[in-house]
């Protein structure tokens, strides 16, 4: 249980007000955020905490899904492009400035912790033709699995096929 008396003592009265004034702002804007990312056809449960600075992207209505109880952090960018999904489930953490780039399919499970700067995709160029432009080539993609109670670190990069199993 936090002791409110040790946090004014240690930081200050002043300090501890405007945290609390600022959490509380944070925390409302969140909330009118996710209100208008659902009416843009965006699937996130209003318990989640968006850290701002988000950037989300998705080609077909429902194509990011954010369960209950999860946060997205600060700088945070979720693109599901090309008819890709990204379903995140619930009590999941997305760290700082992580990138979720999917063009198939991203299925995140319950409790998993996302540190800042991942970076997740499911798509990478085609490379047959070496008189062609890399450009012109087109993309394959596979879908990637994070199971349930998962950790990954600070600067992990999970590319297309990976499946990482529970705990």
């Amino acid at each position: 249980m936090i002791n409110l008396s040790e946090i004014i003592k240690r930081k200050g009265f002043i300090e501890t007000v405007c945290q609390g004034i600022n959490a509380c702002i944070g925390i409302s804007l969140s909330k009118i955020s996710i209100l208008c990312w659902n009416i843009r056809g965006y699937d996130i449960n209003l318990t989640v905490i968006l850290g701002g600075r988000n950037i989300f992207f998705q080609s077909n209505n429902g194509a990011i899904s954010v369960g209950k109880n999860s946060s997205v952090g600060f700088g945070v960018r979720l693109s599901a492009g090309f008819g890709g999904t990204i379903d995140i489930s619930e009590n999941v953490a997305v760290f700082d400035y992580t990138i979720i780039d999917i063009h198939s399919k991203l299925t995140v499970g319950k409790n998993t912790l996302i540190a800042p700067f991942c970076y997740i995709t499911d798509y990478d160029h085609v490379i047959k033709d070496k008189s062609r432009p890399i450009i012109e080539q087109g993309y394959v993609s596979k879908p990637i699995i994070i199971g349930t109670n998962v950790w990954l670190g600070t600067h992990v990069v999970i590319l297309k096929g990976v499946r990482i199993g529970d705990n």
